[in-house]
């Protein structure tokens, strides 16, 4: 992780890893929407970074992952900080389906059926039988 301090407000700016791994542009400070450019190789620092003109709402500005002030309050909102990755939508609350060879070892994935759940806790709850 990355730390760049804002030289006119103070901010703490936490620039993540990930984007800014091999980064050569423009980011800017959460606190007072200074624009500085940078660039790294391998997530070091190449250079000075030094603040320059632009709009903070331009496309091609890199915002940080987190920010915070001196006094360790976070800032945040739509335009300040880069939201957090998420997961695929369609992993959510799927099962994972199995299927068992003649010996009834592990083989691969399929929705099980009511009847090989016998005598499991899934079962009892299908079935209204809370024991």
């Amino acid at each position: 992780m990355m730390l760049l301090k804002c030289s006119k407000c103070g901010v703490k700016n936490y620039l993540d890893p990930y984007p800014f791994w091999d980064f050569k542009g423009k980011t800017k400070c959460a606190g007072c929407d200074t624009i500085y450019a940078l660039e790294t190789d391998g997530g070091h620092l190449v250079g000075k970074v030094r603040a320059v003109s632009g709009k903070p709402t331009d496309p091609d500005v890199l915002l940080p992952g987190f920010a915070d002030t001196s006094e360790f309050e976070p800032i945040l909102g739509e335009g300040k900080t880069r939201p957090a990755p998420r997961a695929r939508p369609d992993v959510y609350g799927k099962p994972k389906p199995v299927t068992r060879n003649l010996r009834g070892r592990l083989v691969s994935g399929r929705p099980l059926k009511p009847d090989e759940l016998i005598g499991s806790r899934v079962r009892f709850i299908v079935e209204g039988k809370e024991p």
